[in-house]
């Protein structure tokens, strides 16, 4: 592949979504493509304001707190793809987790507390696998049972 072709296949994935650095690197790599075209390549994305791996960060934490995931899930799923730091950080920072996790207990288990330790322990394994931190599940819980006081 040349180096027009691997831009040319790079703007197609970037015009469709957000991609990271890595995963178009991959996406190359798995074409075959020569790893000095790959790194002019994205290099020259990177330069012309196509390719940001902190675009991707917002698309991506945005994208997956409207689908009601929590910070632990989004920074497994971003570290898996080798990305971490103080982009990601500032980006979770700018999201209310607390109200996220009312409005998902809210839609899977409606108003009303836990009945039974059986009954708290579905909401909380529930919430945990959302990919919320259990310190912010056991601090939200407490706050649910005292609003019903």
């Amino acid at each position: 592949m040349t180096c027009s072709e691997a831009k040319d296949a790079c703007l197609h994935w970037q015009f469709q979504r957000e991609h990271s650095r890595v995963e178009l690197v991959h996406k190359l790599q798995a074409k075959n493509v020569d790893e000095a075209v790959i790194s002019q390549v994205i290099g020259e994305l990177v330069e012309q304001g196509l390719q940001s791996d902190a675009r991707y960060i917002e698309s991506f934490v945005r994208s997956r707190y409207t689908k009601g995931h929590g910070i632990a899930q989004i920074r497994l799923e971003l570290g898996l793809q080798g990305i971490s730091g103080d982009k990601l950080n500032q980006c979770l920072a700018e999201y209310d987790w607390d109200e996220l996790l009312e409005k998902v207990h809210g839609k899977k288990f409606g108003e009303g507390l836990p009945s039974t330790p059986k009954d708290y322990a579905a909401r909380f394994r529930f919430l945990s696998q959302r990919g919320f931190e259990q310190d912010r599940i056991q601090a939200f819980m407490r706050r649910f049972s005292r609003s019903d006081d």
